[in-house]
């Protein structure tokens, strides 16, 4: 009869796999976890450079005026937010993430603009059940017309989980990647209502001037980052007879508000998702991503 047990050097190789892999997995965790805390440093190094600059301006002779201060302020509350949430977000980190080293590269390439990713406009996340009460990850959302995709972080370039408006759930890097940088084909219907939906924004006049707009921005915590000068189309002229200016919000560097105006016509605001179309929609845009 023929003994078909392993030997004992089959068993040792065996084992040596099983160590091997487990080594594998670890290295790729500390390189993720490198990683994330190298972003964290760099926040963080952001945060205290602001927060010298204003000690400096709290001692000098000359302290900035309230709405200068609520626009520094306004950037270091957004800084720190963004500290606390990826820092929650990279805590995460597992050895079954996917890493995807180019993502930021590939949505930028191919023209996908970033969403502010508070709430991203009420989508939920596809996290399994077995998951839901870790939330595991960093929301980060995307937008291309009307096409959207949301992933979430363990880490800068690594992924636990990706959702998308055209194909649902993403499992797999691969996956990704497809959605991220394929052509924007979207059916003639779809592309339809997008264009109809932007035009009829357009249509209706905003109800109320630049310098209305602009008092209101100024008084909260959006940051203005922009003013110049503009002509009769929006466009930066040293000698324009209009105003604009580009202001980002406290939460998310990423999402801003593009607006200008001449004197007390009416004034123009955009945003990611398309025009603001009336005073009441500013202050709900800037109520809801504080």
């Amino acid at each position: 009869m023929t003994d078909d047990r392993p030997t004992t050097v089959d068993t040792l190789r065996a084992e040596l796999e099983r160590e091997r892999a487990r080594a594998d997995s670890f290295e790729a965790i500390n390189r993720v976890q490198a990683a994330s805390l190298a972003e964290l440093a760099k926040l963080a190094g952001e945060l205290r450079c602001q927060v010298a600059d204003l000690a400096d301006d709290a001692l000098s002779t000359k302290p900035m005026p309230i709405h200068g201060l609520r626009n520094v302020t306004g950037r270091m509350s957004g800084l720190a937010e963004s500290l606390s949430r990826s820092a929650h977000g990279y805590a995460g980190a597992r050895t079954t993430d996917m890493l995807y080293p180019t993502v930021d590269d590939d949505l930028r390439a191919h023209k996908w603009t970033p969403r502010p990713d508070r709430g991203l406009d009420g989508t939920l996340p596809p996290i399994p059940i077995s998951e839901m009460g870790e939330r595991r990850g960093y929301a980060r959302g995307w937008h291309r017309g009307p096409q959207w995709i949301t992933l979430w972080f363990t880490g800068p370039t690594t992924v636990a989980y990706g959702d998308s408006s055209d194909h649902g759930r993403l499992t797999s890097v691969d996956a990704m990647r497809a959605v991220i940088t394929s052509a924007q084909s979207l059916s003639a219907s779809a592309l339809a209502e997008w264009v109809t939906a932007r035009q009829e924004a357009h249509n209706v006049p905003f109800d109320a001037p630049y310098v209305r707009v602009f008092a209101h921005l100024r008084a909260g915590p959006w940051s203005s980052i922009d003013i110049d000068r503009c002509d009769e189309f929006g466009v930066r002229t040293p000698n324009g007879t209009g105003n604009t200016s580009v202001w980002t919000c406290p939460s998310d560097p990423d999402f801003r508000l593009y607006v200008w105006g001449i004197g007390n016509e009416p004034a123009h605001i955009r945003y990611w998702a398309g025009p603001v179309v009336d005073m009441a929609h500013l202050v709900q845009v800037t109520g809801q991503y504080r």
